[in-house]
């Protein structure tokens, strides 16, 4: 019989890797909350119990986060014997090298993951709207990448623009990156 197959995702992808994973996979999937990276210590606990977990199922375990999320994801995935995504962030997951030709221009890239996030993230890191401003408000514009799966309403953008203050662009998103590296992960 063969070992179960564990996944540990980040909730920020969960609406496109749902839409994209095969109908019957085999495949069983840990989420881990997008606001976990505003406390590095909290992702740590989280994520090191989610491996320890997946390892006394004995499955065959992948992290599909980002190399980048935690400044030692690369030695928890050794310790637990996990395989780790080829990316740095969730950004590149979605739009590979292309990112930084997107961020030019003082330009923060979004997701509709990362804009429905936001109040968790907030409240993790104990700011209010001032904060939000103060620390967005060196972008020039917000690029909202939309691969239509879950799209955002008009009144979630709207919303969103309230509280950063930030001209945000809609640009939709192929997930044939993305796609690809999921296929790369897990087949």
């Amino acid at each position: 019989m063969a070992s179960p197959r564990i996944l540990i995702a980040c909730e920020v992808f969960e609406d496109e890797l749902q839409h994209l994973l095969p109908p019957k996979t085999d495949l069983q999937i840990i989420w881990l909350d997008a606001a976990l990276h505003a406390d590095l210590e909290r992702l740590e606990r989280e994520l090191t119990c989610a491996l320890s977990q997946a390892l006394e199922a004995g499955a065959e375990v992948q992290l599909f986060l980002g190399t980048g999320c935690h400044p030692d994801i690369i030695g928890l995935a050794q310790k637990f014997g996990a395989k780790l995504s080829p990316v740095k962030n969730c950004l590149e997951a979605f739009v590979g090298l292309q990112q930084k030709e997107l961020e030019e221009d003082r330009t923060m890239l979004m997701t509709p993951g990362w804009i429905r996030a936001w109040p968790d993230i907030m409240r993790a890191l104990g700011w209010d709207q001032v904060d939000v401003r103060i620390n967005l408000g060196r972008y020039n514009r917000i690029l909202l990448l939309e691969p239509g799966v879950n799209p955002l309403s008009d009144e979630e953008i709207l919303t969103f623009f309230d509280l950063t203050q930030v001209p945000i662009e809609v640009q939709p998103l192929d997930l044939g990156n993305f796609q690809q590296l999921i296929d790369q992960m897990i087949g």
